[in-house]
Parts: C-alpha cells; sequence; structure tokens
C-alpha cells in the first residue's frame, strides 16, 4: 500500500509539475500579451495626439484660407466696382470728345462755307443798307476769319489727341 501511495504521489507531483508548468507558461504569455497591448496602447496613444494635431493644424490652415478667400472676394468685388466706374468715366470722355470733334466740325465747315462763298460780303453789305438806331463802326470782314478756324481746328486735334490717350489709357 505504501508503494501504492508513494506511486499515486508522485503521479500527483507529476501532474502538479505538469499543471505549475503550464500556469507558468500561460502566466508568460499572459504577461508578454499585456505588455504587447500596453505597447500598442502607447503607439496608439501617440499616433491619436499626432492626429488631433494635425487635424488642429488643417483647421486653422483652412480657416486662414477661408478667410483670405472671403478678403480676396471683396478686394475684387471693390475692383470690379473702381474698374466700372473708371470704364463709365472712359466712355464720358470719348462720348464728350468726339461729340466736341464732331460740333467743331460742323462749325468749322459752315464757317468756311461762310467765308468760301462771299456769303459773308454779301451779309455785310444787306447790314449796311439798313440804318441802325445808333451809329457803330462800319463792318468788315476779317479776312477768312483765318484765327477763328485756326483756333477751331486746333481744339479738334486737341480732342482727338485726348480721346486718342483716353483710349490707349483704357486698353493698357
Amino acid at each position: 500500500m505504501m508503494d501504492t501511495i508513494v506511486s499515486e504521489l508522485k503521479t500527483q507531483q507529476a501532474e502538479e509539475v505538469k499543471f505549475k508548468a503550464y500556469c507558468n507558461k500561460e502566466l508568460d504569455e499572459h504577461e508578454k500579451s499585456v505588455y504587447d497591448k500596453t505597447e500598442l496602447k502607447k503607439d496608439l496613444d501617440t499616433k491619436i495626439a499626432q492626429l488631433q494635431s494635425l487635424i488642429e493644424h488643417l483647421t486653422q490652415e483652412i480657416a486662414d484660407a477661408s478667410s483670405q478667400i472671403s478678403t480676396t472676394e471683396v478686394e475684387i468685388k471693390t475692383a470690379s466696382q473702381s474698374r466700372e466706374a473708371e470704364n463709365k468715366e472712359f466712355q464720358s470722355v470719348v462720348a464728350d470728345q468726339r461729340a466736341t470733334q464732331a460740333i467743331l466740325s460742323k462749325a468749322l465747315v459752315k464757317l468756311k462755307d461762310f467765308y468760301s462763298k462771299g456769303i459773308g460780303k454779301a451779309l455785310l453789305l444787306q447790314r449796311a443798307s439798313q440804318e441802325p438806331p445808333v451809329k457803330f463802326n462800319d463792318y468788315k470782314s476779317n479776312s477768312g476769319a483765318s484765327p477763328v478756324m485756326g483756333l477751331i481746328e486746333q481744339i479738334i486735334e486737341d480732342s482727338k489727341a485726348l480721346e486718342s490717350e483716353t483710349t490707349a489709357g483704357e486698353t493698357k
């Protein structure tokens, strides 16, 4: 019986050694698993912090870009309004200069007709035959009115030059 008890104790001891080895193995695996998971958690926490920092940075960049876009849109609108006003002024100047040229050209043609056809002399003779209530000096023809016509021609040329300058300035 003693042998049976010793053999049972040896068997029991062998089972306990196996169980202890199994427990040690499981404990080591568990500790390794805990260590790996802890390291993974640290790595993931670091990655999360980096990504949050990146998100904050990108959010700030987006806000700055949006601010620049709105500022640029306001500047574009202001520039557009300014350009419209400048163009309106340009159109007005060109129209005024063309109207001036047309009016002065008609006046010049009338003066040339008046003096070249001798209408001026006939008119002076007709006026001379009428007796004014107060006697003035005799009417005289202004020898073709060349100073007046020269002045009108000069004004027309100045008007054309101003129109050219304005048009050249507009195309730049």
